[in-house]
């Protein structure tokens, strides 16, 4: 089974209204390259192949 592509604007027009967020068509072309970004980052992140000895840190320290 596939995963259907992310359609930025449909979930756009769908999440808005159940955020109660009001999404003008001026403002829709941006959020919509937004959301698309957004899934962009979020496929490097699932695509990451973890080890066996990978663990969650229990605090992150910047280097």
């Amino acid at each position: 089974m596939t995963t259907p592509p992310f359609d930025a604007e449909a979930y756009a027009r769908q999440a808005a209204p159940l955020l109660g967020l009001t999404v003008t068509p001026a403002q829709l072309p941006g959020v919509v390259a937004n959301l698309q970004l957004a899934a962009r980052m979020a496929a490097m992140v699932e695509s990451w192949k973890l080890g066996v000895a990978d663990e969650p840190a229990p605090v992150f320290v910047a280097r």
